[in-house]
């Protein structure tokens, strides 16, 4: 570990030296312990259970390195929980949550290639999850086009578990990954403040023990926003449709037949500088109890973000098989330069009939209601709290198979941290 350590060290010596006299070179570093406290968090706790208290850390050092014709950047992230590590441990939980280059050939033109997170548009399909603990990256190679009629993105993965010198029968289950992965992300601006994107995403899943065999997984989807400083409305609709396979349902040594949709609607309204409202749908298509055996019509959200989505209390960060409705609307203040609050209120339905015992039960899975609040004192320094409170209807403990279990009222807040420090910068 400590000869790791200097080989680290060596590679950020010579790109703060050799930025002298070719590049820019900046490196950081992001301090966020997030304390939790969980009475009810994901799903229903029963009474005779006790609340959680919990503390995450995440802590990275990011390094970049920056000139006319290269990017490179690298961030070492420490994510974990106090005391999940022996006081007097060395074992170190270190682990590349960036490691990439962007070799610019023109203006307009670049390959980035290596570990690294995706996000585009409302980051329903691909997100760097800032909230979780560990973020997500891809090991991919992207080739980026920027041009001013259009901006094109096209990226391409190929997977292995482990090191092998030819390809042999080892399984590369769908729990582990994608075994490929390819998309196309095409996005133009109509006219001021509103912009189109479409996005195609093909996987590639590896078939349970034959590994000649994959299975894919297609997702098309069309992204439209409006936001404007002349205007006090915003706006965007999301779609996509899935076709292939669902590598979640297993049939006949293959996996279902898939055919599921979803679409998404948002507008706000900014009354003032300091007060603005929001409202909003999200339609997931789901599969119905009498659903032929090896179709599926449930919608995969892929790899994007989870937390910000549905709820902060995360009841559906795995959407149900039923499908799910969630309508939602809120408002925001800003009630100085450094404070900021928002309310935000969710009705969750089943999108087909849910089958409990038997017996249809009402799609009505109940609502949430979420409150954050802000505070940002400086450009390194934030700090954030949040409270929310989940209500449950018949049909929600039903679904989490609590149905004769006496509950606590659902309840889960939190205080976070944020320190990001610029620890070097050089003159470009």
């Amino acid at each position: 570990m400590k000869k790791y350590y200097t080989h680290l060290l060596l590679v950020l010596f010579i790109m703060v030296n050799s930025a002298v006299l070719f590049a820019q070179v900046t490196i950081d570093a992001e301090f966020r312990p997030r304390t939790e406290f969980m009475q009810g968090y994901k799903k229903p706790l029963a009474d005779t259970l006790s609340p959680a208290l919990t503390t995450y850390q995440r802590t990275r050092l990011n390094a970049e390195y920056k000139s006319e014709e290269l990017i490179t950047r690298i961030s070492l992230q420490d994510a974990r929980i106090w005391g999940n590590s022996n006081n007097k441990t060395s074992a170190s939980k270190i682990e590349m949550y960036e490691a990439w280059f962007e070799y610019i050939f023109t203006p307009g033109f670049s390959v980035k290639m290596g570990r690294q997170p995706l996000a585009y548009d409302d980051q329903r399909l691909f997100s760097a999850s800032n909230w979780s603990n560990t973020g997500n990256s891809h090991d991919i190679l992207v080739l980026k086009y920027s041009g001013s009629i259009l901006d094109i993105h096209s990226g391409f993965a190929y997977n292995n578990s482990k090191d092998t010198l030819n390809i042999i029968n080892y399984s590369y289950t769908p729990k582990q990954n994608y075994k490929a992965l390819w998309y196309l992300w095409l996005s133009k601006q109509v006219f001021k403040g509103a912009s189109v994107s479409l996005m195609n995403v093909y996987e590639g899943f590896e078939k349970t023990n034959d590994y000649k065999v994959l299975y894919p997984r297609l997702t098309y989807g069309i992204y439209l926003s409006y936001a404007d400083d002349s205007s006090a409305w915003t706006g965007s609709i999301s779609a996509n449709l899935q076709r292939g396979k669902n590598p979640g349902i297993k049939y006949k040594g293959g996996y279902a037949d898939l055919k599921a949709y979803f679409f998404a609607g948002k507008l706000s309204y900014k009354f003032n500088p300091v007060i603005s409202a929001t409202i909003g749908v999200d339609y997931y298509s789901g599969s119905a109890a009498n659903l032929e055996a090896g179709k599926s019509k449930t919608y995969n959200r892929l790899y994007g973000s989870n937390h910000s989505l549905n709820g902060f209390m995360d009841y559906y960060t795995n959407l149900p098989a039923q499908g799910l409705i969630n309508y939602y609307g809120g408002a925001a203040v800003k009630l100085s330069s450094v404070v900021s609050a928002e309310l935000t209120g969710h009705l969750f339905y089943f999108e087909k009939d849910f089958v409990f015992s038997g017996v249809k039960t009402a799609k009505n899975l109940g609502g949430e209601a979420d409150l954050t609040l802000n505070y940002k004192p400086s450009k390194i320094v934030s700090l954030q709290g949040g409270f929310s409170m989940y209500f449950n209807s018949g049909a929600t403990k039903k679904y989490f198979k609590l149905n004769n279990t006496d509950t606590h009222q659902n309840e889960w807040a939190y205080v976070m941290l944020t320190i990001q420090p610029q620890l070097f910068k050089s003159d470009k």
